[in-house]
Parts: structure tokens; sequence; C-alpha cells
């Protein structure tokens, strides 16, 4: 058994179940707030998976906090209260590993790739990735530090394209947000910010395989509250949190 599904054993003095819709611990034998760090792009889908873990353990108020993962990755290792971190890019899990260690092995809980979006109405008539590298064109990518960025950026170099961006925002949602209300022409966004934003088109990937990124949950070793933590990451396995992934425009691990 993994350290991690021991902690939540001798907690609820249960074991947990997946990949169902019944309490996965023993409902209000957890208790206290449980600080979750997740990557920007998941905030909307956070926000409905953590109101579902409160239904379920009416104890535990669940505090959501979403940055960059970069910045989320920097604010665990200063110290901030943080039970649990779901970054865009497990290599910032890696860093933390290797500073502060992990309880237990990070686990897969959704994918996403990126898509060259634009503001609805395509006004500026994009059409492909070669469009970024337009100069009358405003553009928008995620800053080069952070997943959304990162990936944009080797997936643009792959297939060639010189991109011109006018900002570099510090996360997903940040860019997504300026594309939305028309102040960029396009920008590289992922898939489920496309998906759940309605001011925005999604023109896909124009240039063969899209860049993908797979979000890892784990538990902090500084974590104040590793029973919940346990069982949150472990509900992030359920098919309650696979159907909210997907409904949010992610896709299974």
């Amino acid at each position: 058994m993994l350290p991690w599904l021991t902690v939540l054993a001798l907690v609820t003095g249960c074991s947990p179940t997946r990949n169902n819709d019944v309490p996965l611990t023993g409902g209000d034998a957890l208790s206290g707030d449980l600080h979750v760090l997740v990557a920007a792009s998941l905030l909307p889908v956070a926000e409905t998976l953590a109101a579902d873990f409160e239904r379920r353990h009416s104890g535990v108020e669940v505090l959501i906090s979403a940055a960059g993962s970069s910045a989320l990755r920097e604010q665990v290792l200063a110290g901030a209260p943080a039970d649990v971190f779901v970054p865009a890019d497990p290599v910032h899990l890696e860093t933390i590993s290797d500073e502060m260690g992990l309880v237990g092995t990070p686990v897969a809980v959704a994918r996403n790739s990126l898509v060259l979006a634009v503001p609805a109405g395509n006004d500026a008539g994009v059409a492909s990735l070669a469009d970024l590298s337009r100069p009358e064109l405003l553009i928008g990518l995620c800053a080069a530090e952070v997943p959304c960025g990162t990936h944009a950026r080797a997936g643009l170099t792959r297939a060639g394209i010189a991109a011109a961006p006018d900002t570099d925002e510090p996360n997903a949602r940040a860019l997504v947000t300026k594309l939305a209300a028309g102040e960029l022409d396009a920008a590289v966004v992922y898939a489920s910010d496309a998906a759940s934003v309605e001011d925005i088109e999604d023109l896909g990937w124009p240039a063969g395989a899209a860049p993908e990124t797979t979000y890892q949950a784990v538990v902090l070793t500084d974590a104040l509250n590793p029973g919940a933590a346990a069982a949150f990451v472990e509900f992030l396995l359920s098919a309650t949190a696979r159907d909210a992934f997907e409904d949010h425009g992610f896709r299974a691990p």
C-alpha cells in the first residue's frame, strides 16, 4: 500500500474505494481545512470537485489556490500552507521531491492539450499557426516558465513557427481572460479552456500532433491535514472526478 493510502486508512478506519460514486472514506471522519494548490487551468473543475468533496466530508473545508505551476511550486518550497499539489506538468513535482520529498507517488488525474484559439467571430481571420507570426495581429502566449507556455513554445518550434507574442501571461486563466475579452487576435491555450469559455473558438492544432500535458496530484510532505489530503487525492481518481474532468474539457490520463 502506498504511504498516503496508509495514512488514509489509519485516519478513516476504512479502505478507500476507487471509481464509484459513494463516499470514499467515512464521511464525517475527516475534518479541518484542506489546502489544495492547482494549476490555473484546473481552477473551474477544481472548484466543482472541492464542492463535491465537501458534501461527502462535511467537516472539511477545501481551500483552492490556483496560479501558474511554477509560482505554486515556489510557494510550496517557501513553506506556504499546502496539503495537495496538482501542477500542469510533473516536472514541478520532481523539483519538490528533490528538495523536500513527497508522500507516496504522484498519480495522474487528467490530460490536456494545446490548441490555437481566437475570440468568437475570428475577426482577424486567423486560420493556422503561421498567423501567430503576423506582426499586425495581437498574439498571446503563456509565459515560458509555466507549462502552457513551455509546451506551446516547444510545439511551435516543432512546427517551424516563429511566434511573435505581444503578451506573455503568468498563467493560462489570465491568457484566456484576455482572449475572451477580445484583447487578443489569437493565442495558444488549453483545449479545456476553449471548451469551457463561450467567447473563444477552438481552431485545433493545425500542424500535426498537439502538445500535451498530464496533471499529477500528490500529498505534500508538510501537509497539515494528511488524512484529508490523501482522501482528496483518492477522490480525484473516482468516476465522479473523471466525469467532472471530462465535462470541463480534460481527458482521462
